[in-house]
């Protein structure tokens, strides 16, 4: 089933890991050529400015040397009528290449020219004439300076060779990081799908057994018409217990749904929390009395900001699991404290406890430890799954202490406010 979501978890992750690659091969690329192009037009702005503050005349001078010896750069001389004085370095340039060159650069901005298979950045200017200059040297009327990018080129062919190299292998450790990254994403997927399966498996079985009885008890008594009510009375109250027990776990199955989906909302005031757990352990006392259970209470006044209506229904969760699991002449004590910016609630009962290894999974849904006795109480097994999503909501935390005929203890901390 999860074949086909793992090949598009695939597909998705490896496009996404290509994409971000090759986004960022580009953009280093033409960071790259920016910077060298940046810095060949800051070179030859600092050679103008360099010839600007000396005598260009006097660079044609037969004994001064060339201006640049690393070659990368190149100039050419012209006078007023137009002639080409010198060239340095010496024929790189045909004379239409030259005259080519200084027509394109007539704009006076800095811009790129390719002569033949070379590449340059160019920029024109005048030169104005000086009073000092000897009448046996020839006055430069406009200059030419080129820097050639032969070098930035060959850098930029390297990095080209380097990033496809770079994305080649970038596209295998795409892939294999795709199927990481898809089994990865699928665990949690698989565990919600393992746990959906086992609810849905666990809430047909629950179902299946109070309707199994109402339908069977009510046919037996299609097979006798005759009788009275009084008669079927045993009936009659079976298929009462069962559709009470179905309604209840219909309820808590619509209940979970509902937190599931964030459609249970929970609407927030001020809870008088000493008050609520007063009410409800005063209803609990008449049903203990009769299972000869004592009940204890320690409550000091509390107050929190949370919803009365859930709360009085965690705190019923709680108490009515103490009840049916506390034999008779059984003990279960209740305390609420204020502690700091919260409030500290236990409820401890003297029964016959939980395993070891049931106590991490007691908040899982329909999970029992001893099943036989909880559905002869009437459970569910939501409960606790429902009392944990109370207390959630609340930001606040519960959690157990049980041992095999010692009893349990559930302690849960809320904030006062949230």
């Amino acid at each position: 089933m999860f074949s086909k979501t793992r090949r598009q978890l695939v597909l998705l992750n490896s496009v996404v890991l290509m994409l971000f690659l090759v986004i960022f091969g580009i953009i280093l690329y033409v960071h790259m050529e920016y910077r060298l192009l940046h810095q060949a037009d800051e070179a030859i702005s600092n050679t103008v400015k360099a010839m600007q503050l000396s005598s260009i005349d006097q660079m044609l001078q037969t004994d001064h040397p060339e201006p640049d010896a690393d070659r990368n750069t190149s100039y050419l001389f012209w006078d007023e009528n137009g002639h080409l004085l010198n060239a340095y370095p010496k024929h790189m340039f045909s004379e239409k290449e030259a005259v080519d060159l200084k027509n394109r650069s007539q704009d006076g901005s800095l811009h790129g020219v390719t002569v033949g298979k070379r590449t340059y950045r160019m920029l024109g200017f005048n030169n104005v004439r000086s009073d000092e200059l000897s009448g046996s040297i020839p006055h430069v009327s406009y200059v030419v300076v080129l820097r050639s990018l032969e070098d930035a080129n060959r850098m930029l062919q390297t990095l080209r060779t380097d990033l496809l190299i770079g994305c080649s292998i970038g596209i295998l450790f795409s892939i294999l990081m795709g199927f990481y990254l898809a089994g990865r994403s699928l665990i949690p997927i698989r565990r919600s799908w393992d746990k959906q399966q086992q609810f849905v498996a666990d809430a047909s079985h629950e179902l299946r057994t109070p309707i199994a009885v109402i339908q069977t008890r009510s046919e037996l008594m299609f097979k006798h018409p005759q009788h009275t009510v009084e008669e079927e009375s045993k009936n009659i109250a079976l298929i009462l217990k069962e559709s009470k027990r179905l309604g209840h776990l219909v309820e808590d199955l619509l209940t979970l749904a509902r937190t599931d989906s964030n459609q249970m909302q929970i609407h927030k005031t001020e809870v008088p929390v000493h008050q609520l757990l007063q009410e409800i352990t005063e209803q609990f006392t008449l049903l203990a009395e009769t299972k000869f259970v004592h009940i204890h209470s320690s409550i000091e006044p509390c107050i929190i900001w949370g919803d009365e209506q859930r709360l009085r229904q965690l705190f019923i969760i709680l108490l009515d699991n103490a009840l049916k699991f506390t034999p008779p002449e059984g003990l279960i004590e209740i305390s609420c404290h204020n502690v700091s910016n919260s409030i500290r609630i236990v409820i401890k009962d003297s029964g016959s406890g939980i395993s070891e290894e049931d106590l991490p999974r007691i908040f899982e849904r329909f999970y029992r430890g001893d099943k036989s006795r909880s559905r002869s109480e009437g459970g569910t097994g939501l409960g606790l799954s429902i009392a944990e999503w109370i207390v959630a909501a609340h930001k606040g935390t519960i959690g157990v202490h049980s041992q095999i005929a010692m009893g349990t203890e559930f302690l849960i901390v809320l904030p006062k406010k949230q």
